[in-house]
């Protein structure tokens, strides 16, 4: 899970932010951002999503998100921009009709190769795994704009992978996502819950919750500034129960609006800390990172995505390790270092039909050996939006 302190939701707020002016009624766009002097709108709600639903009107789709994403948040949207857009819209165009319940669904299917790449763990096993493998997901949300400014929106994401190799386990993941959000004159501010559930095998069910913070500044209409802080917790079942533990993490990221609302630019850093609760034999870590995120429509049926992430997990715990012939002789604390790269296209084919064929690259650097892992995924599905 990815994902400062904020005042309480509840509150009557006035935070740091930059007024906008309203759109005129029947003008395009109108100024982007309104002299120091202009009065705060009225209803911030309206505002942000008359405006969303305008840049959408002209193709701006980047522009578009960052408004909508004022009123409310999904977390398990498809990475192209106008996809987005349009589902943020739904709630945009029913909100202007009186109506306060929105919401959005997908089904996907489609399959891939998985391979893992050869690295210090898989030369000492002495074979690396070569698998097809067989996808599905299904999932939505609602939300619910209550009034006052707010907004409860929830998300489930379910997600299945089926190897063609019989003696490799199966994944199953299940993720859920509660928030309230505040939506303010430039900016908004929000707090949740989220977690998921994942098949480990036949210990069982993997669980993780969380609670979060989140204050977005919206800077103008091409930039934001967005500040999270969660405590989490991370429970293994069986025999893998040692591996559990609780985070407290925070993330600082900057999002960009470019050519012209058609791409956006994300980065983001991160830095935390893990307590062992199972007296891990690696102790507690310090973790920090950065996330790379670039969407780009290159026009109104084919988009482009990329992503990239670093992360570094610095253990406490020394160890003493035997003299054997993988392991040298010596005292050690664990440290690993995880990279993702991902790349792929979404092509719409027909409406509420898309394509995405897309190619993943993972490594884990460690100073353990049974901490080096490295594999490369060929993936292509089929959306089904509705």
């Amino acid at each position: 899970m990815r994902t400062n302190r904020c005042r309480s939701i509840g509150s009557s707020l006035a935070g740091p932010v930059l007024a906008v002016a309203l759109l005129s009624p029947g003008s395009g766009l109108g100024a982007e951002t309104a002299e120091a002097a202009a009065p705060a709108p009225a209803d911030p709600v309206a505002a942000h999503l008359q405006r969303g639903q305008a840049y959408l009107d002209k193709g701006e789709y980047a522009k578009a998100v960052l408004e909508f994403e004022q009123v409310l948040r999904f977390d398990n949207l498809p990475p192209d921009l106008r996809q987005q857009a349009e589902i943020y819209a739904q709630a945009a165009q029913r909100y202007a009709r009186g109506e306060r319940l929105s919401g959005f669904g997908y089904a996907e299917t489609g399959g891939g190769y998985y391979r893992e790449n050869e690295t210090r763990s898989s030369r000492a096993v002495g074979e690396t795994a070569r698998d097809w493998f067989w996808k599905a997901r299904v999932g939505g949300g609602l939300s619910y704009i209550a009034g006052d400014d707010l907004t409860l929106d929830g998300t489930l994401d379910y997600r299945y992978r089926y190897y063609d190799d019989t003696d490799r386990r199966d994944d199953s993941d299940l993720r859920w996502r509660g928030t309230l959000t505040q939506s303010l004159d430039a900016g908004s501010q929000s707090i949740g819950v989220r977690g998921r559930a994942s098949y480990r095998g036949d210990p069982g069910y993997r669980q993780d919750y969380g609670l979060f913070v989140n204050r977005a500044f919206q800077l103008d209409a091409d930039n934001r500034i967005t500040i999270e802080g969660e405590i989490r917790r991370r429970d293994y079942p069986g025999e893998l129960s040692e591996r559990s533990r609780d985070t407290g993490e925070v993330w600082l990221g900057w999002t960009r609006s470019l050519m012209d609302g058609r791409a956006a630019f994300t980065l983001t850093a991160n830095a935390g800390r893990e307590w062992a609760t199972e007296d891990r034999p690696d102790g507690d870590a310090d973790i920090y990172g950065v996330t790379a995120d670039l969407g780009i429509d290159v026009n109104q049926n084919l988009s482009l995505f990329f992503f990239g992430m670093w992360e570094h997990n610095g253990y406490h715990d020394e160890h003493l390790s035997v003299n054997d012939d993988l392991i040298p002789v010596g005292s050690y604390t664990r440290s690993d270092d995880l990279y993702e790269l991902e790349a792929g296209l979404t092509w719409t084919f027909a409406p509420g039909w898309s394509l995405r064929p897309s190619v993943l690259w993972v490594r884990d650097e460690s100073n353990t050996l049974w901490g080096n892992y490295s594999s490369t995924e060929f993936l292509v599905t089929v959306r089904r939006s509705f």
